[in-house]
């Protein structure tokens, strides 16, 4: 998803057009840095963190990875991998504490 109207269009015509030879990771290209301040995750609509490694958009709250294919983030929630990711703090304080009220 995109935000930021004009900008965000402006940056996908510059990465369209600076696209050139050369591969990254899987995907083959990278993602354009400009435009990672206008994409966010569809399912929770944060902001997502570019993994040069895997050439993937993290969304470190949901633990899921959406791949980069030849420069082009594949924002269907479908295409995204799960990650490694720990319980949230308030899911472990429900699950520890008695399954309810002491009589």
């Amino acid at each position: 998803m995109l935000r930021g109207g004009r900008g965000a269009a402006a940056a996908l015509r510059r990465a369209a057009g600076s696209r050139g030879a050369g591969g990254h990771g899987q995907g083959g290209q990278a993602l354009e840095p400009s435009l990672l301040r206008f994409l966010v995750c569809p399912l929770s609509k944060r902001p997502l963190r570019y993994d040069e490694s895997t050439n993937e958009l993290v969304n470190e709250e949901l633990g899921i990875a959406y791949p980069i294919i030849d420069g082009i983030p594949n924002m269907i929630p479908e295409a995204a991998r799960t990650t490694q990711k720990k319980p949230p703090a308030d899911s472990l304080k429900e699950t520890s504490g008695p399954a309810g009220p002491q009589q």
